[in-house]
């Protein structure tokens, strides 16, 4: 009796371990959403509400806690798998066909999990009820965690460890339908529940805390920012900026060679060595030469105290000549040039001209 009362006083302690921190995570990243309006960080802040209920019906033999216990989990897998969702969709990512066919699979390994349950316990209410709401919910999570893994090219580690704790939490419940009702199991798997909840929370918090969580600009109709750093624009946005910069030193690398601003220096970019009119040409495959020149421009203007401006109406063109990490590699290196000389840099790319995952890395890239 004395082992079975550490053993609760071990689980107790968790428990309250784990309350807090759902109380911290969703307090902290409601806040986040209050000031950036994420609709992903709602869902995620509402899911730790609910794991909150959850864990408190373990801690309370009241009955209303232990049905509430029933719907929370459930309600704590449908929000993550929901502000996942939401996450891909406001970084304009488009989850893979590939991850998506891995769904499709999910209906029949639930059917085959809850005979697994029912023939190893032999008890059909439990199987009906407290096995079927951890395998529902084990399935939302991991489904969660797999469409997060999408967005993994622009958070690096900080979305790798949320996606991968998400991913094995849905896993170990897994095992607890199967051994829950064992008192050996309680303590063992309230552990696991405990570490990973842990890493979830601080993974999420760090995650949404972090400068890149922020929302994309959108176009609102206002003056486009022609302060130094970068700028992504539309074809309709370059043409009002053509304008205003009409009398401006420019340095621009285009295809439309049509109504080009006299005060303009520009290069043609092409594979066709043009003489002539066109002399000033260069081959899309030739990026040391664009940086090149650009960092010569740049350099020249910030001696004389000046602001340049470059323009780049030509990167869906140099996509087709170049491979991604290659020109990923050259717009890094333009924009720390840009950056360092105080000058601008247009970049002039329709949203609908690369594929929404390679879009929101541009996007993360250049801001």
């Amino acid at each position: 009796m004395r082992k079975l009362d550490g053993i609760q006083a071990i689980v107790f302690a968790e428990a309250i371990m784990v309350l807090m921190a759902d109380l911290v995570a969703a307090g902290w990243i409601f806040k986040i959403y209050l000031h950036n309006k994420r609709k992903s960080a709602l869902a995620f802040s509402l899911a730790w509400i609910f794991d909150f209920l959850a864990i408190s019906s373990t801690v309370f033999t009241n009955p209303i806690f232990q049905v509430l216990g029933v719907l929370s989990l459930p309600a704590f897998s449908a929000l993550m798998f929901y502000g996942s969702v939401k996450f891909l969709e406001e970084e304009s990512i488009v989850a893979r066909h590939k991850t998506l066919a891995m769904f499709a699979s999910m209906p029949v390994f639930f059917i085959i999990y809850m005979m697994g349950v029912y023939a190893y316990t032999k008890d059909a209410f439990w199987t009906a009820t407290s096995a079927a709401t951890l395998g529902i919910s084990g399935i939302f999570v991991i489904a969660g965690g797999l469409l997060l893994k999408e967005t993994e090219e622009i958070y690096k580690t900080a979305i790798k460890i949320l996606y991968v704790s998400i991913i094995l939490f849905g896993v170990h419940l897994v095992p607890a339908a199967l051994f829950g009702t064992n008192e050996w199991y309680k303590p063992i798997g309230f552990t696991l529940s405990t570490v990973l909840i842990v890493t979830m929370v601080a993974a999420m918090v760090k995650l949404t805390s972090s400068e890149l969580f922020k929302p994309p600009k959108r176009d609102d109709g206002h003056p486009i920012n022609l302060e130094p750093g970068v700028v992504l624009v539309s074809e309709t946005e370059y043409q009002k900026i053509k304008e205003q910069l009409r009398d401006q030193p420019v340095l621009a690398f285009i295809r439309n060679v049509d109504d080009i601003p006299e005060g303009w220096k520009y290069y043609f970019v092409t594979t066709i060595p043009f003489q002539g009119k066109f002399e000033n040409t260069i081959n899309p495959t030739n990026l040391a030469r664009i940086t090149e020149i650009s960092y010569r421009y740049l350099e020249e203007f910030a001696k004389s105290g000046e602001h340049g401006i470059i323009v780049i109406d030509c990167l869906e063109y140099l996509t087709v000549y170049n491979s991604w990490e290659s020109l990923m590699k050259f717009l890094s290196k333009l924009r720390d040039f840009v950056i360092v000389n105080n000058g601008t840099l247009i970049i002039v790319l329709g949203k609908e001209s690369l594929e929404p995952r390679l879009y929101a890395q541009l996007k993360k890239l250049v801001e």
